[in-house]
């Protein structure tokens, strides 16, 4: 008979018994020290490489938020255009409320719809353009006299 009895049934009792090389338990121990000292170091690793890359966000993210930079060398094209709408509101002076352009406000109303929806450099970039192209146009309008035509003309 075997370890399973006369009626096809699993009976422990009738296993064989033996008494296991003395130094088992002690391979045993140092076979799981082993284990134990590899996660950690795995879980280190893991640690170690999360916290390498949110250090790396950290340092990249602020450059990969910044606009594209327009010429005039002024920074990012949304300080050209803090800088550009001063210069038109220093020329334009007391004006500068009624001479408010429909153009650029069409672009700023393009550009908050933008933002709102959560939009990306890729397409935030060019409204940012848009705008400076238009206010340096403004400028220019000022500049050369055609300031006080106002906004209701429309040229074909």
């Amino acid at each position: 008979m075997n370890e399973f009895g006369r009626r096809g049934r699993f009976d422990p009792s009738r296993l064989p018994e033996f008494n296991p090389d003395p130094a088992l338990w002690p391979r045993i121990v140092a076979r799981q020290q082993q284990r134990v000292a590899r996660r950690r170091w795995q879980a280190a690793g893991v640690l170690g490489a999360a916290a390498a890359a949110m250090l790396a966000l950290v340092l990249i993210a602020p450059g990969l938020r910044r606009a594209i930079p327009d010429d005039g060398g002024h920074g990012t094209v949304q300080e050209q255009s803090r800088v550009l709408e001063q210069e038109w509101a220093g020329l334009a002076g007391d004006h500068a409320a009624s001479m408010g352009g429909t153009h650029l406000r069409a672009i700023d109303a393009q550009l908050q719809a933008a933002y709102d929806r959560g939009a990306g450099a890729e397409e935030l970039s060019p409204l940012w353009q848009q705008r400076n192209r238009a206010l340096r146009g403004m400028i220019d309008g000022l500049r050369r006299g055609a300031g006080d035509r106002g906004d209701s003309i429309t040229q074909i």
